[in-house]
């Protein structure tokens, strides 16, 4: 079963954001809004152990502050988002760190750079895409947070989201819905 490592932001406006997706992002039923730190991948090696790789892999990172009000994408495959401004390096060195590590350097995408940021819209055709992003980017407004947990999800048969742990920032200290992990 497919794994992927990312974060769910908290926002005291999201649900203008969830508006935005429920019509346009045909993932909005499968996962709820987040930032992707390490694609899809599949591992032989268990639930538990991957946690502690990613544990040690982010011993040292921290809690911090990030925003969202930068209305971006590729147009061209339907892709609409928003993208970090404060945080964005933050995200970035995450995600750089959680590669260098043997267990999910296999699976980085290096034919597509990484932007931090959180999908509205996806399977758009390339005008559709463009619109929304023109639309959207009138009166978005900014989303702020702190980012103080990093999650895993196992993505189910039928594509939804099931989040099986969260690794907290504050003190790396995990906690989880798996029985017998810790």
């Amino acid at each position: 079963m497919l794994k992927s490592i990312l974060i769910f932001p908290k926002f005291d406006n999201i649900t203008k954001i969830e508006s935005i997706r429920e019509k346009y992002d045909s993932l909005y039923t499968n996962i709820r809004p987040h930032i992707t730190l390490v694609f899809p991948f599949e591992s032989a090696l268990n639930e538990k152990d991957i946690l502690e790789n990613i544990k040690k892999t982010l011993a040292n990172t921290k809690e911090f502050s990030a925003s969202f009000q930068q209305v971006s994408g590729d147009f061209k495959n339907g892709y609409v988002w928003l993208e970090a401004g404060e945080g964005r390096e933050d995200f970035i060195q995450m995600h750089d760190l959680l590669y260098q590590n043997e267990l999910f350097k296999p699976y980085q995408r290096k034919d597509i750079p990484y932007i931090p940021h959180i999908t509205v819209g996806q399977s758009l055709s390339q005008s559709e895409a463009t619109w929304l992003a023109k639309d959207i980017g009138k009166n978005i407004g900014e989303f702020n947070t702190i980012i103080n947990k990093v999650s895993v999800e196992r993505i189910l048969d039928n594509n939804n989201s099931e989040e099986i742990a969260q690794i907290d920032l504050k003190t790396i200290s995990l906690s989880n819905n798996m029985d017998g992990l810790n």
